[in-house]
């Protein structure tokens, strides 16, 4: 039988894995934080807990080319089995006030998870000393958008690497502008 109490901030991340199957880590970090509920020190050692104890599950992502802005592989969150019955049996615990807050939350910055797990960039050294930077826009139905282009530095493709992961449209847009030219209106 589980014990009837578990920390409210252990439980807080239970919820947020809960209502966001497969988040990022960092974005539970900053979920988890953004409820005002723990501090840092506190998320690390309760997520850190919970994975041990075997109620969460934190795993690198199986795309090979998915890198954080740090290029550090990108790690997501899921519930397992016990945490989703040791959630179920406690959730009642969690402060309505947090509940909803976090729902709200979660809400709002969907369009920015989902577009970070479409969005990679990948930099790669070649033969002639420089250095690649592919840009992928991975797409369901629709298709995807790919693009590769040559810098002469590593800092200028990681540079231009982590526009294109947090500012797409704006490259886009200007990408399309160019190729199509300044002033001419489409067909």
């Amino acid at each position: 039988m589980q014990s009837n109490y578990i920390p409210v901030h252990k439980l807080i991340l239970l919820y947020i894995a809960k209502q966001a199957p497969g988040i990022r880590r960092s974005r539970l970090r900053d979920a988890a934080l953004a409820s005002l509920s723990m501090d840092y020190l506190d998320m690390t050692r309760a997520l850190e807990e919970l994975t041990m104890s075997g109620l969460l599950r934190i795993a690198a992502c199986q795309e090979k080319s998915l890198l954080d802005a740090q290029d550090r592989e990108v790690e997501h969150c899921d519930l397992t089995e016990k945490g989703q019955r040791t959630l179920a049996a406690l959730e009642n615990q969690i402060p309505v006030s947090t509940r909803r807050f976090l729902a709200a939350y979660l809400d709002e910055t969907l369009s920015q998870r989902r577009a970070a797990d479409t969005l990679t960039s990948v930099v790669e050294v070649t033969s002639d000393g420089r250095y690649r930077l592919t840009c992928r826009q991975l797409g369901g139905e629709d298709g995807s958008l790919s693009f590769t282009v040559l810098f002469p530095t590593e800092a200028m493709a990681r540079k231009a690497g982590l526009t294109w992961r947090e500012k797409p449209a704006s490259v886009f847009s200007a990408l399309i502008e160019s190729l199509l030219g300044e002033g001419e209106k489409t067909p």
